[in-house]
């Protein structure tokens, strides 16, 4: 059944309204990344031209003929972002409806499921599972910190001790009252995205710490609400969620699919890689990439999973359809935390279609599937050529190798995926990739 995807990351209903350069710019390339999820006769609703050779060596590396696809990209001035108006302007609506007159039997595969994605599928005469649900902006309640910490408490989820600041006062209340547990807190913005919108104080100075964009040193008596109030919130959201910060042993996610049918289908679980910045000024750690399967211990894994399923199935019985990752960490002191959860494609979902369509569902007892960004190219045919060169391109037969994932021409640099058989080979991999 061929498939409309709808590229529709980073929109300020997803991220926040004011969205910064660096969000636009990640809403962008998400679309370049985004590609591996086509399919033979897909078509693609983009905010950006996906190049040509990009959707070529997509086609060639999972096999399939890339020349079936269609790329339609709405003329806009925010070109980065497919919000909801733009995803219905009369333009866009027309194109599609011309499209999907040539088959029957379509269906929409949207990143987020928002308000505008279930009028689309309305307008078009797509059924979609879900949509009642998504026409009261539902899965906003599943990327909002302050819902998560109502949702997760109702099925009990173990969560760090915080609360939910609706004011400078609610701030400085909330602060007092955690700073002492372990001398950290976080502060996090309602509805930002990609620890942009977080902040860590600590009582003793600190390289940076995982979580936020800036890990800063507080004396507590002289701690300014009205300050950090202003500074983080925005016109749009005026909401902070405080909380104790725990130093973590493992970062992970858990990913999941709530089927059409209800049913739950557990997806992937990745490690999540930082490091931190050789520029000491920078404030915060640099994301790495992912590492699947997580590397928790089998206990470690079976106690997240009886936990996130709950959380998975409260979605589910709202009626939340889609795709849906969850954030954890095991503290150093070996508590499991969860951090929060969000409706949506997730960091992990193109790398975990690529190693199903390339070793099949049971890939994760015998290969370890690791991203590796920031690999200094000046385009993606560059990327790809040195990686021929250096006999490091996925081969098929051994189903081993790397595979250049989508480029930042702007930063010049690729994200790449690794497929190796084990985590020495796999870090080996990446140690060779980023030498030079």
């Amino acid at each position: 059944m061929p498939r409309i995807l709808i590229m529709n990351a980073g929109t300020p209903q997803m991220s926040g309204a004011h969205l910064t350069k660096a969000q636009l710019s990640l809403a962008a390339n998400s679309a370049f990344r985004s590609a591996w999820f086509a399919q033979e006769g897909d078509l693609i609703v983009s905010p950006v031209v996906i190049p040509a050779d990009l959707l070529s060596f997509i086609g060639g590396t999972l096999n399939f003929r890339s020349s079936t696809l269609r790329l339609l990209v709405p003329a806009s001035r925010q070109s980065t972002i497919l919000d909801d108006c733009t995803l219905l302007s009369k333009a866009v609506v027309e194109r599609l409806k011309r499209h999907i007159r040539q088959k029957s039997d379509w269906r929409l595969y949207p990143c987020y499921s928002t308000e505008g994605v279930a009028r689309l599928a309305a307008v078009l005469g797509i059924p979609k599972t879900g949509d009642d649900f998504a026409l009261q902006r539902g899965p906003d309640l599943l990327n909002r910190k302050s819902h998560f910490r109502q949702l997760a408490t109702s099925v009990a989820l173990p969560l760090p001790h915080g609360s939910v600041a609706t004011d400078p006062n609610g701030l400085f209340k909330a602060v007092t009252s955690l700073k002492s547990e372990t001398g950290k807190v976080i502060v996090k913005l309602d509805n930002g995205a990609g620890g942009v919108g977080n902040v860590i104080l600590t009582s003793n100075k600190s390289d940076p710490l995982p979580g936020a964009r800036d890990t800063r040193w507080v004396s507590w008596p002289s701690f300014d609400p009205e300050s950090l109030w202003s500074e983080m919130t925005t016109a749009s959201c005026k909401t902070l969620v405080v909380e104790s910060y725990h130093l973590a042993r493992s970062l992970f996610y858990l990913e999941y699919t709530i089927q059409d049918d209800a049913s739950i289908a557990f997806v992937n679980s990745g490690s999540i890689r930082l490091r931190k910045s050789a520029d000491r000024s920078e404030k915060a750690l640099i994301w790495t990439g992912l590492e699947l399967p997580s590397d928790l211990e089998d206990e470690q894994w079976l106690a997240a999973q009886a936990h996130a399923y709950r959380f998975v199935a409260l979605a589910r019985d709202l009626g939340y359809r889609g795709m849906i990752n969850i954030d954890a960490i095991f503290a150093q002191d070996g508590r499991l935390l969860f951090n929060e959860a969000n409706g949506r494609w997730g960091g992990g979902s193109v790398l975990h279609n690529i190693a199903v369509r390339l070793l099949g569902f049971d890939y994760f007892g015998c290969n370890v599937i690791l991203s590796v960004r920031n690999v200094r190219s000046a385009s993606f045919r560059a990327a790809h050529d040195r990686l021929v060169k250096d006999g490091l391109i996925f081969d098929h037969t051994r189903k081993e190798g790397v595979i250049p994932l989508a480029a930042d021409e702007k930063a010049g640099t690729v994200e790449c995926v690794v497929i190796a058989p084990n985590r020495p080979a796999a870090h080996d991999q990446q140690h060779r990739l980023l030498k030079s």
